[in-house]
């Protein structure tokens, strides 16, 4: 009750209808199992050189330090514990909490706040795994209430939306409208032999279409993303499948499909696999709510309507 008394004044008291669907808990189910095996994955690969060496580097420690072992034993049981609960649906209530104060931790001290800066424009993956977070805990609420009065699917689209606009901001700048095509040829640069095929297509479409056309396409797409869910209007039936792809590129492209699949796997400081996948994971959420074949629906029974005779005199 006190959570819902913090959310009225910013009129976070859940999804407006018919626009959103009125869903039940069961529906996102299989989300929060996908976010399990995720967690997985990063308590793996947390294990690895690479991660060590990070946190030696944030503890000023030597790599030979007890407390550095122990620090990151105690951070991949965390994981490992995060992603049992997700996986089993119990103790989500909690375990959900204490997932968005794990991240939100990484995300201040391990990433700094995201590495905003004239040649790149990373919000960092802590605070997609806090908005992933946020979402699990509104599905959990939807066990007690519907969606129209679920404050915590309202507090986890804001975020997401604040997350997204933090983003586009950065993508509006000059360097990245200027130096889109960079970015694509480092990724490729980077690329294990297997991807870089599927790299130069996008460079081949890029120069096809034209290189400041697909920058300024990419900024104002994450700008109408960010804006609808700011706004939680029902054009994110149509919003949502447009960033969900938008996320999915970054993922397959700049971030390689989470891999190298190995220890020693690292996408950033918190060696995760990838940031995009989470974005994909909350779009998944909303699209749940706001159902793109809501669109289709719509469209049919407005031709419906129009096809039927006028009523007689």
């Amino acid at each position: 009750m006190t959570l819902q008394k913090i959310l009225a004044p910013f009129n976070l008291t859940g999804e407006d209808l018919p626009g959103a669907r009125p869903v039940t808990a069961a529906s996102f189910e299989w989300l929060r199992v996908l976010f399990g095996f995720i967690l997985l994955y990063d308590s793996w690969s947390s294990l690895s050189i690479a991660d060590k060496t990070e946190m030696a580097h944030l503890m000023g420690l030597p790599m030979s330090s007890p407390a550095l072992h122990v620090t990151v034993i105690l951070l991949t049981f965390m994981k490992i514990t995060l992603a049992v609960a997700l996986l089993t649906g119990r103790g989500i209530e909690v375990m959900g909490w204490a997932g968005v104060a794990f991240s939100l931790l990484a995300w201040i001290f391990v990433e700094h706040g995201g590495s905003f800066s004239a040649s790149g424009t990373d919000p960092g993956a802590g605070a997609a795994y806090l908005v992933a977070f946020l979402f699990v805990l509104a599905a959990e609420r939807a066990k007690e209430v519907d969606i129209s009065r679920n404050e915590m699917f309202s507090l986890a689209r804001v975020s997401f939306g604040i997350l997204w606009a933090y983003d586009a901001l950065y993508k509006l700048q000059p360097y990245f409208l200027t130096h889109y095509m960079t970015f694509l040829t480092t990724a490729k640069a980077e690329a294990p032999h297997w991807l870089a095929g599927y790299d130069q297509i996008w460079i081949t479409l890029s120069l096809a279409i034209g290189p400041s056309i697909m920058a300024w396409a990419v900024a104002i797409f994450e700008s109408l993303t960010a804006f609808g869910l700011l706004a939680g209007h029902r054009m994110l039936r149509a919003l949502a499948p447009i960033g969900f792809v938008l996320a999915f590129l970054i993922w397959s492209g700049p971030e390689q499909f989470g891999g190298p699949y190995h220890l020693g796997v690292s996408h950033g400081p918190l060696h995760v696999f990838g940031t995009a996948i989470i974005y994909m994971l909350a779009l998944g959420y909303v699209m749940v709510v706001y159902d793109p074949r809501d669109l289709f629906n719509d469209a049919r029974d407005l031709f419906a309507g129009r096809r039927q005779p006028p009523p007689s005199a």
